[in-house]
């Protein structure tokens, strides 16, 4: 099936995704659990888009139906015009060679131990039946070498990944994730085991990546303040999308403001500096309190 998108073409290189209607049922015992419940959403070439949501809610199912390495129960999943549900067995073995790179949460699933930085990114360009996709104007960039100092660590390419701290230990997996330059690049919870610099420092990645090479990505965190790197934020709970923001509701009779789980999971016991404004709510770490107005 060939599913038509709007912004694509030759000049651009990441790959459009297309969620018609997919369900994702796993059989637990006699019953079934959706995992995702007819999820319809739309992905354009270059985004960088991030799925939130609560632990459970269908985010690594949906990445890895995008990836090919899960297939749909019901339901449309396309990249770059195909339907990911129709290709047999060999020909989505080639779309997760040719067209997706992975980042995992913990390094020991993107990094070979023994191989320092810069032949981790070779290795991947050593994996039989892979195409080295070399585009014009981006092969300094997709060289091993250029992929290290697009990620900053052209000075740590002769490490072992346990010589390499958590942030640059992920930095060096996004590296090897975009070793054949896929089109799709997709990142489950990547700075979930990491501290708010090299978060941030891996999040800056992310943006460089979509903006210097153009490549589509697809971030899954239960982290709001993650989110915020991205270019637009697709809201999963309960197996169902929404592009909305979460609702906060009204401040009870008593003054006290009850925080949708998503929200207070994130935030945590931390203090809080609360303003509220006739047109939203702003919710910061800091000092706490509720200021008048």
């Amino acid at each position: 099936m060939s599913v038509p998108h709007e912004g694509s073409g030759p000049s651009r290189w990441g790959a459009a995704v297309r969620f018609v209607d997919v369900f994702k049922v796993f059989r637990v015992g006699d019953t079934g659990v959706a995992a995702l419940a007819g999820v319809d959403l739309a992905i354009e070439p270059g985004e960088f888009v991030a799925l939130v949501g609560p632990s459970g809610s269908g985010k690594s199912s949906a990445l890895h139906l995008m990836g090919g390495l899960e297939r749909a129960s019901a339901g449309v999943v396309a990249v770059e015009d195909d339907d990911l549900g129709l290709l047999d067995d060999a020909a989505l073995t080639r779309h997760r060679a040719d067209r997706v790179g992975f980042v995992w949460q913990g390094a020991a699933r993107n990094l070979v131990p023994y191989l320092s930085a810069l032949d981790n990114i070779r290795l991947q360009r050593r994996v039989p039946g892979r195409t080295v996709h070399i585009r014009r104007g981006s092969t300094a960039e997709t060289t091993p070498e250029g992929l290290l100092e697009l990620v900053g660590l052209r000075d740590r390419a002769d490490h072992l990944p346990a010589q390499l701290s958590g942030g640059e230990q992920q930095r060096t997996a996004i590296a090897v994730a975009l070793a054949n330059d896929p089109p799709l690049l997709l990142a489950d919870e990547p700075t979930g085991e990491l501290d708010g610099a090299s978060a941030s420092r891996v999040l800056s990645v992310f943006r460089d990546v979509s903006t210097n090479l153009g490549t589509t990505i697809v971030m899954s965190t239960h982290d709001l303040l993650a989110a915020r790197a991205a270019d637009r934020v697709i809201y999963l709970r309960h197996g169902h999308a929404s592009e909305a923001g979460l609702p906060v509701p009204p401040l009870d009779e008593d003054g006290t403001l009850r925080l949708p789980l998503e929200v207070a999971d994130v935030l945590g016991a931390e203090p809080l500096e609360v303003t509220i404004r006739p047109e939203d709510i702003v919710i910061r770490r800091g000092r706490g309190g509720v200021p008048d107005g």
